[in-house]
C-alpha cells in the first residue's frame, strides 16, 4: 500500500493572526485614513500637523524600545500586545477631547507610544507560528489589506453624516474587537529585531547599501508628504469623507495583487527592477498630484499609489536580503526601518512647512524633484556598481 506524502499543517494560531491583521488595519483604515483631515478641520496649520506627525515616530522608537525590554524581560508577548490594542483605543478617546494644538501633541504622543509596538508584535509572532512556511506570510498579511479596504470603502459615509469626530468611537470599537480576538493567541514569546553596532559597521561599509540607504531616505520624504498631506489637500479642493476614504481604498486595492504575486514577480523581474519601477511610480505620482484640477482624481492616482507600494515593499525586502552580508539580513531591515522613520520625522516637519508656504501644488511639485532624485540616484548607483564588479574581478584574479 503506497503512502500518501503528507501536507504540512498550518498552526492553528494562524487563523487567529489572520483575523487580528484584518481587525487591526480596518481599524487603521478608520483612524490614519482621517486624523490629518481632522486636524485641519480644528484649525491646525500644516506646518502644526507636520510637528504632530515628527514626534510621533520618535515616540513610537521609544514605545518600541520599551516594549522590546519588556518583552525579552518576561516573554509575555500576548499581554503586552493586549496592553498595546487597550491603550491605543483608550489614547485614541482621549485624543478626541482635546481642542488646542497644546493639548494635541502629548495625546498623540502617548498614542504612537502605544499603538506601534502592534504590528513588529503581530509580526514576529506570524513568523514564529510559520516556522519553515515563513515564506507564506505575505498571504497571511494580505488579510490586513482587505481589512483596510472594508474601513475605507465604508467608513467616510458614515462620517458624512455624523461628523469626523465619529472616527474616534468607531476606532475604539474596532479596537475592542481586535482585544477580544488577541485572548485566542497562542502563549508563544518572540523577539523584537535589533541591531548591533557591530552589524551597522559593517553595513556602511557597502556601496551598494549606502546608496540603498540615501535613495530610499529621499524617497521617504515623498512618501511622507503624500501620506499626511493628501487627504487635507482633498479637503481644501472639496472632497467628502467618503470621497477621501474610497481613494485609499483604490490604493489597497492596487496592492493587493502585488503582494499576492510577489514572488513570481521577484522571479520574472528582479529585486532591483522592482524598486527601480516603484521609485519611477513615485515620481509619476507626485506629479499628478501637482496638476491635479480636482480631488476625484486621487481615486485613479491612488492606483498607481498602491500598485508603487506593493512593488517597493516587496523589491525592497529582497534587495536587501540580496546585499546584506552573511548573518546581518535582521540588521538590514532593522537598518531600513530606522532610515525610513527618520525621513518621516524630517519629512513630516519640512513638508507641513512647505504645505503653508507654497500650498499644496507647490508642494508636490517640489517631491516630484525629490522622487526624481531618488530614482536617479539609485538606478545610477546601479549602473556604476555594475561597471565596478568587472574591475574588481580583475583585480582580485591578478
Amino acid at each position: 500500500m503506497t503512502s500518501q506524502p503528507s501536507k504540512t499543517k498550518i498552526h492553528p494560531g494562524i487563523r487567529t493572526m489572520r483575523i487580528l491583521y484584518f481587525v487591526y488595519f480596518a481599524a487603521n483604515g478608520i483612524f490614519f485614513t482621517y486624523i490629518n483631515v481632522y486636524y485641519q478641520s480644528l484649525g491646525l496649520s500644516g506646518t502644526q500637523i507636520g510637528f504632530v506627525n515628527t514626534l510621533s515616530p520618535l515616540t513610537a522608537i521609544l514605545g518600541m524600545i520599551l516594549w522590546g525590554v519588556l518583552n525579552d524581560r518576561f516573554a509575555r508577548t500576548r499581554l503586552l500586545l493586549s496592553l498595546s490594542i487597550a491603550g491605543a483605543a483608550l489614547s485614541a478617546l482621549a485624543l478626541s477631547t482635546a481642542q488646542s494644538f497644546a493639548v494635541i501633541v502629548p495625546l498623540a504622543c502617548t498614542f504612537s507610544l502605544l499603538a506601534n509596538p502592534i504590528i513588529p508584535l503581530l509580526d514576529s509572532t506570524t513568523l514564529g507560528l510559520l516556522g519553515e512556511q515563513a515564506h507564506t506570510y505575505g498571504r497571511q498579511r494580505v488579510w490586513g489589506s482587505v481589512g483596510f479596504i472594508v474601513t475605507t470603502a465604508s467608513v467616510g459615509f458614515l462620517l458624512d453624516l455624523v461628523g469626523l469626530h465619529g472616527m474616534f468611537l468607531s476606532f475604539a470599537l474596532v479596537m475592542g474587537v481586535m482585544l477580544l480576538v488577541s485572548t485566542r493567541l497562542p502563549a508563544q514569546p518572540v523577539h523584537l529585531g535589533s541591531f548591533t553596532l557591530t552589524g551597522l559597521n559593517k553595513m556602511l561599509r557597502h556601496p551598494s547599501w549606502l546608496i540603498f540607504t540615501a535613495s530610499v531616505f529621499l524617497l521617504g520624504l515623498s512618501f511622507t508628504g503624500i501620506f499626511n498631506f493628501i487627504g487635507v489637500t482633498m479637503r481644501l479642493m472639496g472632497a467628502t469623507d467618503s470621497l477621501i476614504g474610497l481613494a485609499w481604498t483604490m490604493a489597497a486595492v492596487s496592492e493587493i495583487p502585488v503582494m499576492f504575486f510577489s514572488a513570481h514577480l521577484l522571479r520574472r523581474f528582479t529585486a532591483t527592477r522592482l524598486v527601480a519601477v516603484a521609485f519611477g511610480m513615485y515620481m509619476l505620482r507626485c506629479a499628478l498630484y501637482a496638476i491635479m484640477p480636482s480631488p476625484a482624481w486621487v481615486l485613479g492616482i491612488h492606483l498607481i499609489f498602491g500598485a508603487g507600494f506593493g512593488l517597493y515593499w516587496v523589491g525592497a525586502v529582497a534587495y536587501l536580503s540580496d546585499i546584506a552580508p552573511a548573518g546581518l539580513t535582521t540588521t538590514a531591515q532593522s537598518l531600513l526601518t530606522s532610515t525610513t522613520g527618520m525621513a518621516n520625522v524630517l519629512g513630516a516637519l519640512i513638508c507641513g512647512w512647505l504645505f503653508d508656504r507654497v500650498g499644496p501644488s507647490g508642494l508636490y511639485q517640489i517631491l516630484t524633484v525629490v522622487s526624481l532624485m531618488a530614482f536617479l540616484l539609485f538606478a545610477g548607483g546601479q549602473v556604476a556598481l555594475r561597471r565596478q564588479q568587472p574591475q574588481v574581478m580583475t583585480e582580485s584574479s591578478s
